[in-house]
C-alpha cells in the first residue's frame, strides 16, 4: 500500500514491504545497542565509591559506625548525584531508541553512522561520571559529563529527524516523532549549554537538575511548531 501523506499518522513509503538491505536490518542493531546500555548503566553502579580499609571494618559502637559511614556517604553526595543523573539520562535514551526501533522497518545508512559517536558516548559515560563525582567543582570534569550527554541527545535527536526520512512503519504518529526530535535537539542544547557555563559560573550541575522542566517546554514549544496531520479535527 503506498502512503501519499507524510505528515499524517504514516511513513512517507512503503519501505516497511520491502526487504530491508544488507547490514541494516533493526533487529541486530537494536539488541547490540540494548547490550551497550546495560553494561553501561552496571558499569555506573560499580564506579560508586565504597569505604576501603579500617573504615570499612567493623569496630565501636554499633551508632558509631553507622555515623561514620553516613559521614563517608555524606562526602560522596556529589557522586551519588551523577549516577543517579546518568542513570536516568541512559534509561530515558534507551527507552526512546526502543521506541523508535518499534516504529521503523529496517536502518538507513545515516541512522546506522549515528550509532557509532552516540554508542561511544553510551559506553564511555561512566567516566565521565566518575570524574565529575570526585570533583564536581573542576569544570573540565563538568564540561566532560555535559558534554558526553549532549551528545547522546543530540545523537538521539538525529537518529528520530533521519528515520522521519526513511523506513518508518505504517500507522506510525509522525507528529509525535517530530515533536519529540525537536523536545531531544532542545533538550541536547541545554546540555551543551551548561558545559559552556561551567567555566564562567559555579554550581552547575545544579542547572541539570531543571532537564526534566527544559523537556517539558521543549514539547509544549515541538506541538506548537509541528503542524497537525492534514485531515484531523
Amino acid at each position: 500500500m503506498a502512503i501519499d501523506d507524510p505528515s499524517g499518522k504514516h511513513g512517507g513509503q512503503d519501505a516497511h514491504e520491502a526487504a530491508p538491505p544488507a547490514g541494516l536490518t533493526h533487529e541486530r542493531v537494536g539488541m547490540f545497542t540494548d547490550a551497550v546500555f546495560a553494561i553501561a548503566m552496571t558499569l555506573l553502579a560499580i564506579e560508586l565509591p565504597r569505604p576501603e580499609g579500617e573504615a570499612a571494618e567493623p569496630h565501636g559502637d554499633r551508632l558509631a559506625m553507622a555515623a561514620e559511614l553516613w559521614q563517608y556517604l555524606s562526602q560522596h553526595s556529589g557522586t551519588f548525584l551523577a549516577f543517579f543523573i546518568a542513570f536516568m539520562m541512559l534509561w530515558t535514551a534507551w527507552r526512546q531508541h526502543h521506541r523508535l526501533f518499534d516504529r521503523i522497518t529496517y536502518l538507513s545508512r545515516g541512522m546506522m553512522l549515528l550509532h557509532l559517536p552516540m554508542l561511544i558516548f553510551v559506553a564511555l559515560l561512566p567516566y565521565p561520571t566518575a570524574l565529575i563525582g570526585d570533583n564536581s567543582a573542576n569544570p573540565l570534569s563538568v564540561t566532560l559529563f555535559a558534554g558526553s550527554e549532549a551528545v547522546l541527545l543530540l545523537c538521539q535527536a538525529a537518529l528520530i529527524t533521519s528515520a522521519l526520512r526513511g523506513p518508518i512503519k505504517a500507522g506510525t504518529d509522525i507528529r509525535r516523532l517530530r515533536v519529540l526530535a525537536v523536545s531531544l535537539w532542545a533538550v541536547g542544547g541545554f546540555w551543551l549549554l551548561t558545559a559552556a557555563l561551567t567555566w564562567v559560573m559555579e554550581n552547575v550541575p545544579l542547572l541539570w537538575l531543571l532537564t526534566p522542566a527544559v523537556a517539558v517546554a521543549a514539547v509544549r514549544v515541538g506541538r506548537r511548531l509541528v503542524p497537525e496531520p492534514a485531515g484531523t479535527a
